[in-house]
């Protein structure tokens, strides 16, 4: 990817008006969409893995190509570190990137899968996640494209109990405000002590080749960080 993206552009100014009375209808129902065959069998492969494991899992959610990922291996080499993404095409680079000459590290698992529904698998199964890496999600940028963004999803409930700690970065600011907003409606209406917070960031080194790009590209890029607890 080169720096050459496009800023962000929408119809909508700011946080998304029905985007509280979602999120507080979604808290009060369970996701109930059909699992797809191809994604619970790779969630199955995927808790074989991580059965070799005596560490929690750390979750990367639209890993694309896999850097995220190798990054995120890098900072928990101890744990099963999985990276999750819809596409055969980005993972199939996933499978085959190595670095500086070596395999992929014995600590990485790569499925392909949608991630709604491996959600709610993993939701379902008690997944041990002590870290949920949710990085430069589809924006949906129109102001009609609300309910395709996970905050105005059904599924916005089982992505915030999968992990104590979560963190989402995105280089559209409405994204990550309405995030960090629907954050704090389920803090407020649930049983949760949390610490929230979001913050315009400069990576010295991107995680990812999408943060690669929209650094390249001069973006602002904001991280939206929610260490979430039960009382």
């Amino acid at each position: 990817m080169t720096g050459n993206s496009k800023e962000v552009e929408s119809n909508q100014t700011d946080i998304h008006k029905d985007l509280e009375g979602l999120v507080l209808r979604y808290l009060n129902t369970e996701f109930r969409r059909p699992v797809a065959d191809h994604t619970r069998a790779a969630f199955e492969e995927t808790s074989k893995f991580i059965a070799q494991f005596q560490t929690p899992v750390v979750l990367d959610s639209g890993c694309g190509t896999g850097l995220s990922t190798l990054n995120l291996a890098k900072r928990f080499p101890e744990n099963p570190i999985i990276g999750v993404d819809k596409s055969e095409v980005r993972l199939s680079k996933a499978d085959s990137r190595v670095e500086n000459g070596e395999p992929l590290p014995k600590n990485v698992f790569f499925a392909r899968a949608e991630l709604l529904d491996f959600w709610k698998l993993a939701s379902d199964a008690q997944w041990n996640i002590c870290f949920h890496a949710l990085f430069y999600p589809n924006p949906w940028p129109k102001q009609s494209g609300l309910r395709y963004r996970f905050h105005g999803s059904p599924i916005f409930p089982t992505l915030v109990s999968l992990s104590p700690v979560l963190e989402m970065r995105t280089n559209w600011k409405i994204y990550a405000d309405e995030f960090r907003f629907a954050l704090e409606i389920v803090r407020k209406h649930q049983n949760v002590n949390a610490q929230i917070y979001e913050e315009e960031f400069v990576p010295n080194e991107p995680i990812s080749a999408f943060e690669k790009k929209f650094k390249d590209s001069g973006h602002v890029l904001y991280k939206v960080i929610a260490s979430l607890r039960s009382q």
